[in-house]
């Protein structure tokens, strides 16, 4: 019997990607179904997700927001659903093709043996293809502070996952407290002091063609804040929020 897979896509005006990344996802044949959970585009994404729910009613699934409630509230309902519909595995990813979909079945062969894979641009030379140099250095940085304050290598702020949801507790997410970009390494951060075993595959994660960055200065701000108020949990009040 095959693993009963769900591919999360969250989106907030991605009109130009969201179709053309569902055509690609479709052409691995995984048998997966779809989540779409938009966060209150206003450039006609969701037009394009409901005529993708017409063509394909039974294996895709769409919550549409009023308004912009963050990235991390998006992954944390789409793992909620996920939860509720009993599927053993969820891949989570971006709309905007900055995680191409050829990589799902490398994290889908890696998680027989884990309980999460996560996709790493840290693992081979040449991973981030023209991205703007400030993005480098605010990815490294995350990288060298995940690893003195955590104790892992883990790439955290990489959305692209695959949750092994038959092993994996569903009350972590619980405390994972925010909605924003610092849902990410929160998660992780968590998982492994949770002591989950966690994988990685090298992978190329391009920069951004059409459209604009969702992430602003306070989201980085608060992704910084967040980092060190989750290493005083786990180094003092040890495992009782957790």
């Amino acid at each position: 019997m095959k693993a009963k897979l769900l591919i999360l896509l969250p989106t907030l005006n991605e009109v130009h990607h969201i179709f053309k990344i569902y055509k690609k996802i479709l052409s691995l044949k995984l048998n997966n179904d779809f989540l779409f959970i938009d966060d209150g585009s206003k450039d006609g994404t969701w037009k394009v997700i409901k005529n993708i729910k017409k063509s394909n009613n039974k294996k895709v699934f769409l919550i549409k927001r009023k308004k912009r409630k963050g990235i991390g509230k998006a992954h944390k309902d789409g793992l909620y659903f996920a939860y509720k519909k009993k599927y053993t595995l969820l891949v989570t990813m971006d709309s905007d093709f900055a995680h191409d979909p050829k990589y799902i079945p490398l994290l889908l062969k890696k998680i027989s043996k884990s309980d999460l894979v996560v996709g790493s641009r840290f693992l081979k030379n040449r991973s981030t293809p023209n991205w703007k140099w400030f993005r480098i250095f605010l990815s490294k940085g995350a990288h060298i502070a995940s690893y003195l304050l955590f104790n892992h290598t883990f790439d955290s702020t990489n959305a692209f996952r695959c949750y092994n949801l038959n092993n994996i507790n569903k009350k972590f997410i619980l405390s994972c407290k925010s909605n924003d970009y610092d849902f990410f390494f929160t998660s992780l951060s968590i998982l492994n002091f949770m002591e989950y075993k966690i994988l990685q595959i090298p992978m190329v994660i391009k920069g951004r063609t059409a459209g604009s960055s969702k992430m602003e200065i306070v989201h980085m701000l608060k992704s910084i804040f967040m980092m060190f108020y989750l290493f005083y949990k786990i180094k003092f009040i040890l495992n009782k929020s957790l």
